[in-house]
């Protein structure tokens, strides 16, 4: 025991251990726990055979919204459906065209997709099924944690 106090002694003396023995360290983990719930949860949002929708709309904003605007325009998504490789070409048809997507997707038929708008006023026929957020994952960003 004796030499446990020592080191702790040292530590404190020296500096360098005192912050992460000193009382508000349990304050920390406190603070943390809401912090890892979100993630959690998010990782929940992740799961690769059943993709959330907001899962995939933050992965689309991310990975398909080149010009970083908050909105999907017709142009990125026809760019993003040409730069897919043959092999995963079949997928396109579970997906469908690209005025088959904005007509699901784009509520008030400007032209583009807006991550808070459209999506939100979509949620029963853009990216409604499991299958069909799954395909649309696995060919833009499979390898998207967001």
């Amino acid at each position: 025991v004796g030499d446990n106090v020592d080191a702790g002694e040292e530590c404190a003396t020296d500096g360098s251990c005192a912050p992460e023995e000193s009382a508000p360290a349990e304050a920390v983990p406190a603070e943390e726990t809401p912090a890892e719930a979100a993630p959690a949860e998010a990782v929940e949002e992740e799961d690769p055979k059943c993709p959330s929708r907001p899962h995939v709309i933050r992965c689309a904003a991310k990975y398909l919204d080149t010009n970083q605007n908050g909105a999907l325009e017709r142009e990125e998504l026809d760019t993003a459906m040409g730069s897919v490789s043959w092999i995963l070409r079949g997928l396109l048809k579970v997906i469908g065209s690209v005025d088959a997507i904005m007509k699901k997707c784009d509520a008030d038929g400007d032209g583009q997709i807006t991550i808070e708008e459209d999506m939100e006023a979509t949620k029963e026929t853009c990216l409604a099924t499991c299958f069909k957020r799954m395909a649309f994952k696995s060919l833009f960003f499979p390898d998207c944690t967001e």
